[in-house]
């Protein structure tokens, strides 16, 4: 079932609401406006932004900052009469030449080259803008990517790593660590300011708006946010959006299958990431071995006990809880459970926003390796848990992107229509 709603007797355009598949007439924004669906409170379209040469000014800071950031010392420590050095690349790469290259890997992607891919995209944004392209691929691929850059979780790390290494050696905080801390700022300022939306109707403006005259059942297109009436066939007779080519919805019960294939896959990944051990320290020799819970509880032996309850926040609350929200929302759609659906989105959204920051753990885990490892003497080693868990954080991440919440709506919308 389909509703519109008028937001102003003054119609501008008809919007589609990707979350709940209310059709939507939107007037004239100004720029500190901005228009929301009036049943799920999503935003539809938002006149405050920012333009893209401030932005691409930013990315641009960003590649500047970005060598001294990953390839410089952030941290250093006195170890047995030794200075070490741990830096962004350091920890990557000993970590991928120390037999953990699928561990490495996971932390490269999310720590070095998302973060880069990000910044290059929008200045490519801007040269296309300047050069008068249409950027539909740049478009697509800084959509795909925006979510897979965790710069400001490193930076968490670092602080969680500077408590941890305390129970080996003294540490010193190097300069370039002003490098780092501005480099995740202004990502993390060009994350929030960057408007894929707005950049979207820039490039491709809507040459007809839909008007409630001319619609009947529109289509939407949830990779560029467009509302069309109708579809563009591709060359094997497939429907595509005729703005960003992208193929159309499939159907429910597919959407259900990939939803229930990696959350199965995360669950699975998630149990020995728990009970095996993420990290092993060797002390003349003697092991001592940390699983994630053991982990949280050193920290609160140490009186950290905020380092402590941010550890346990992003290392087992939050994905174990993920886990259970996603599977609660699963259930309601295959039994049709009629909850509160203001509930069911709220507990969808904190899944998007928290999902990213479990992946603190396996970034504390590369600072680590880059510090602690010094022979027979003292050695830090990664557990067999640390790639179990980062595929775990993969897995749900791509469980809650691949969840339609429109099928929530769809049950409700059901429900109403039997009650009245």
């Amino acid at each position: 079932m389909t509703r519109t709603t008028n937001l102003s007797s003054t119609t501008y355009r008809i919007a589609c609401c990707s979350d709940c598949a209310a059709v939507v007439s939107v007037h004239p924004l100004n720029p500190d406006q901005q228009a929301q669906c009036p049943r799920c409170h999503n935003v539809l379209l938002s006149g405050s932004r920012w333009g893209l040469h401030r932005c691409s000014m930013i990315a641009w800071s960003i590649l500047i900052l970005m060598p001294f950031a990953l390839n410089y010392p952030l941290l250093s420590i006195d170890l047995l009469g030794t200075r070490v050095d741990a830096s962004v690349w350091q920890g990557v790469w000993k970590m991928a030449t120390q037999g953990y290259p699928y561990t490495a890997f996971l932390i490269f992607i999310c720590a070095v080259f998302m973060p880069i891919s990000f910044a290059i995209l929008v200045i490519l944004l801007r040269f296309s803008q300047l050069l008068g392209v249409k950027p539909r691929n740049v478009l697509l691929a800084l959509g795909y990517i925006k979510p897979w850059v965790m710069f400001d979780v490193y930076l968490v790390a670092l602080g969680v790593t500077m408590f941890k290494v305390r129970e080996y050696a003294s540490l010193h905080i190097d300069i370039y660590l002003i490098a780092f801390i501005f480099t995740a700022l202004l990502t993390t300022l060009l994350f929030i300011k960057l408007n894929l939306n707005a950049l979207w109707n820039d490039f491709y403006p809507l040459r007809k708006p839909l008007n409630a005259v001319s619609i009947g059942k529109p289509y939407l297109c949830t990779e560029c946010q467009y509302t069309f009436p109708l579809p563009f066939i591709g060359k094997r007779g497939e429907a595509r959006c005729p703005r960003c080519y992208s193929a159309l919805e499939t159907s429910d019960s597919v959407k259900l299958q990939r939803t229930w294939a990696t959350l199965i896959a995360g669950i699975i990944m998630i149990i020995p990431a728990n009970l095996l051990p993420m990290s092993i320290v060797y002390v003349n020799g003697a092991p001592t071995a940390d699983t994630l819970m053991s982990g949280v509880i050193t920290f609160m032996d140490m009186g950290s006990y905020f380092v402590a309850f941010v550890v346990f926040m992003a290392s087992i609350f939050i994905p174990i809880s993920k886990i259970l929200i996603m599977l609660y929302l699963l259930i309601c759609v295959h039994f049709k459970l009629h909850h509160s659906i203001k509930h069911q989105m709220k507990l969808l959204h904190i899944v998007h926003f928290v999902g990213r920051w479990s992946m603190l753990d396996l970034f504390v885990l590369a600072l680590m390796m880059s510090l602690v490892t010094r022979g027979q003497i003292i050695d830090f080693s990664v557990g067999p848990a640390a790639f179990y868990f980062g595929a775990a954080v993969f897995l749900t991440m791509i469980s809650t992107s691949q969840f339609d919440s429109r099928l929530l709506w769809k049950i409700y919308d059901r429900q109403q229509s039997n009650h009245a």
